[in-house]
């Protein structure tokens, strides 16, 4: 594999260099817009918004959200992580809003408002269903941060609320607005590495905890509100912070950040950055695999931090999800993906990489390398490969240089608001992509192969699997339609 950083394509790339990269190809971005970059012409085309969690995600968002829409309020069950988003919206809207927004404990007093617009959901992943079902039949429109969810069935239950409400809702998964995993799509659908026979999904591994002691939740944090509709469990929380590594800020615990190490509230970095990864692979395959039918996932490797009975952790005071991993994932198109922690073949612990029987080339958010990307000097991609992506609707220009990928994603959803069209990350394709980690993680709990069939929403003849498709929410916590 050629790795030279020669060759690469940096993320904050300028459109000149862009195009001589891609040999005139220009990206498309799903929704056609004018002027959306800078903002709303006036205020009164600006979105009410109304963000829902305001922990470490929010920080992002609430900065690439600033130029298209006004907070109107803001919601968490932690008083003080509240007091600090008020803050940083605070910093990051100076000059485009005078109000500040209101401050909220209760999801509902969001959803419940008028002039609301939109929601912004930033919660854990265990809460992402229910306030987005109950959102849009309030009629808000939605941006949700990925995993979408945290079942199966949840999924089934998010695309059947949008057919019935009509609502706009972009799932987080940003590297869909990303330009190089964008051309990487559009090399794939093109056949630059000829009839593809695998794609690898380096992720990472999940952390690991010593057992953390049962402690009293932090004194502003409503910790029945956060549990919400997951089963309960006394709060527990390392006296000392980790030493690096995402939240770090954050102790390790039930709770803010490292939520996603339990499989009660996520999924680990299966649906983590497999949600990311996965989502990309599975949006440039396209066509070559047909998503309709049965697909089988082997776990070839995976390890716990505690023993699993009947895929439930048989201890609740330390993280319990796959800290390594390797799955493999065959379709009835013989094509096969393969999700691990790290690979020798991709050569870094986050990437993915696409092979077929004519070449390979590999992606990430630093770089698109590979003999098949050099060779789009000579031999470019015709415009409307990259414009099928996006069901022919276009609007590149120059203002997209000044927005981050995540301003771009933010910059489609809020386009979309205004033309009613359907966001680059609309939840029924995500969704599919999202029930392989599910399924991947069902595999990997098991420790033996599993068979699911999409059209059902089933595992094939296996009623433990099943077990797994859905959860029983907490009582007082199941989603209102």
């Amino acid at each position: 594999m050629n790795t030279d950083t020669s060759a690469a394509m940096p993320t904050h790339t300028t459109r000149r260099h862009f195009l001589q990269v891609g040999a005139g190809v220009s990206l498309a971005i799903c929704c056609p817009r004018s002027g959306w970059a800078e903002g709303f012409r006036s205020a009164s085309e600006r979105p009410v918004l109304g963000f829902i969690g305001t922990g470490i995600r929010y920080q992002t968002l609430a900065r690439e959200f600033a130029p298209f829409g006004n907070a109107a309020v803001l919601c968490d069950v932690d008083s003080e992580q509240l007091s600090a988003g008020a803050a940083h919206h605070a910093s990051v809207s100076e000059g485009r809003q005078t109000d500040k927004p209101a401050l909220v404990d209760d999801y509902r007093q969001v959803i419940d408002r008028d002039d609301i617009d939109a929601v912004v959901i930033a919660t854990p992943d265990h809460w992402h269903t229910k306030i987005a079902i109950e959102a849009m039949h309030a009629g808000k429109d939605i941006y949700c941060e990925k995993p979408l969810t945290l079942t199966i069935d949840e999924g089934r239950q998010i695309n059947r609320t949008v057919r019935e409400t009509g609502r706009v809702f972009q799932v987080g998964a940003h590297q869909r607005s990303g330009r190089q995993f964008q051309l990487a799509a559009a090399m794939l659908r093109d056949g630059r590495v000829g009839a593809v026979q695998r794609v690898t999904c380096a992720i990472g591994g999940s952390p690991s905890c010593d057992p953390l002691p049962t402690v009293s939740p932090p004194s502003g944090l409503n910790w029945d509100r956060w549990l919400g509709p997951a089963p309960w469990a006394d709060y527990c929380e390392s006296p000392i912070l980790p030493s690096s590594g995402y939240g770090s800020q954050y102790p390790y615990g039930r709770g803010h950040v490292h939520f996603r190490w339990w499989y009660e509230y996520g999924g680990g970095k299966i649906t983590d950055w497999g949600a990311h990864h996965v989502d990309s692979a599975m949006w440039a395959l396209g066509d070559a695999v047909d998503l309709s039918l049965p697909y089988q996932a082997t776990p070839l490797r995976v390890t716990h931090p505690a023993p699993l009975v009947d895929g439930y952790p048989t201890t609740n005071d330390r993280f319990n999800v796959a800290t390594s991993f390797h799955a493999r994932v065959q379709f009835a198109s013989g094509v096969e993906l393969d999700v691990v922690d790290t690979s020798e073949e991709v050569g870094v612990s986050n990437a993915i990489m696409f092979r077929g029987n004519a070449g390979r080339y590999l992606v990430n958010r630093g770089k698109l390398v590979g003999k098949p990307v050099e060779q789009l000097a000579e031999r470019p991609l015709a415009a409307d490969r990259l414009e099928s992506l996006y069901a022919g609707l276009s609007g590149s220009d120059e203002s997209d240089n000044k927005l981050s990928t995540v301003g771009k994603h933010v910059q489609n959803f809020a386009a979309c608001l205004k033309t009613r069209a359907k966001p680059i990350s609309d939840p029924e394709s995500n969704q599919r992509h999202l029930d392989i980690c599910h399924v991947i993680n069902v595999a990997l709990r098991l420790g033996r192969a599993v068979t699911f069939d999409p059209q059902s929403q089933q595992f094939v003849g296996d009623e433990q699997a099943n077990g797994f498709v859905a959860r029983e929410s907490r009582a007082g916590y199941a989603i209102e339609s």
